[in-house]
């Protein structure tokens, strides 16, 4: 019975033997951009859309990079419409220091104009006095750190009437 009991587990650990089989990955990189080199001594896969948070191990000729691959090439765009009454445009935006901010005043209202980093700090304050009708201010921001900061812009009428509004703007360099 136990001669029964071995033969039998030996035979099916030999079955299970011979089906087993290992996985092997070439290096092939399926992207929406990048590509592949290899030389006599490395190799290197290249791709767009690739996340920061990549981890990769090695040992003695393995390599084994885990990571997201984005499957498709997107596109994003924005529409800047023309300045209307009470509208305010800033552009371009990204843009590289240099920046314009549109708007238009029909009350003669006082306009303060703040920069805050992504720290909440002030980086920037500018008090203008528009006239009636379409403004346009020129900045130059270009001594700043690359990144992306918040426009606030208060208008107060006359009467201490106050409107605030608030812009992302991404400096790229």
């Amino acid at each position: 019975m136990m001669k029964n009991r071995v033969l039998i587990l030996i035979a099916v650990l030999g079955i299970c033997g011979l089906t087993a089989s290992s996985q092997t990955l070439s290096p092939t990189v399926i992207a929406s951009s990048g590509g592949f080199f290899t030389s006599a001594s490395a190799t290197l896969s290249t791709t767009v859309g690739e996340m920061t948070m990549v981890q990769t191990f090695t040992s003695t000729g393995n390599i084994l990079t885990q990571g997201f691959q984005q499957p498709e090439d997107y596109t994003v765009g924005i529409v800047e419409p023309p300045v209307a009454q009470g509208d305010i445009l800033i552009y371009p935006n990204p843009n590289n220091g240099s920046f314009m901010l549109s708007f238009t005043n029909d009350n003669n209202a006082e306009t303060n104009i703040r920069m805050f980093n992504l720290a909440g700090q002030v980086v920037l304050e500018k008090q203008v006095s528009p006239t009636v009708g379409l403004n346009t201010i020129k900045f130059d921001i270009s001594a700043y750190s690359e990144g992306m900061y918040i426009m606030e812009i208060t208008s107060t009428t006359s009467k201490g009437e106050k409107s605030t509004n608030y812009h992302k703007i991404n400096l790229v360099y």
